[in-house]
């Protein structure tokens, strides 16, 4: 996040992108019943309106449809690549078992591994957007675990 007279927005519209694929995915895994695939402008600015951060303000005019489909390909892509995703996520996460990883923690994992398997975005981005992305949501250590098993995993594709 960064500032703009004395008031927090995040760093671009695809940060927003994955924090709404990440929000799906966390309402996926903790309500069963919950079976929402598709992310529309309404949910968009339902779930901006809901982001509690101390000097936070944006608005949903500052996005668009692009956006939102951006979302949603992140979205359904971990949800379709769940089963190797997951996988890589237990290789370079080997002192924490799948199960035991906080939600969060592991759906932002998930969004990262997507978006630089099947999307092909730059490492590096992909990586300061995760660990952004942890310092806002997931816990005080969350950052740091992110970085430490997403920085393995890059550097075993790098060496390909």
């Amino acid at each position: 996040m960064i500032s703009k007279k004395n008031k927090l927005y995040f760093y671009g519209r695809r940060t927003f992108s994955r924090i709404l694929a990440l929000q799906f995915l966390y309402k996926l895994e903790l309500i069963p019943a919950f079976n929402d695939l598709i992310i529309t402008m309404d949910d968009a600015g339902l779930i901006l309106n809901e982001i509690q951060i101390d000097g936070f303000e944006d608005d949903i005019s500052n996005y668009d449809s692009e956006d939102i489909d951006y979302a949603n390909k992140i979205l359904n892509g971990v949800i379709n690549q769940k089963d190797t995703i997951d996988s890589i996520i237990e290789t370079f996460a080997t002192s924490f078992p799948l199960k035991d990883l906080a939600i969060i923690d592991k759906n932002i994992l998930r969004i990262s591994i997507f978006e630089i398997k099947y999307i092909e975005l730059k490492s590096k981005i992909a990586l300061d957007e995760a660990i952004e992305i942890a310092k806002i949501f997931g816990s005080e250590n969350s950052s740091s675990f992110i970085n430490g098993v997403l920085d393995s995993f890059i550097q075993k594709i790098n060496k390909k």
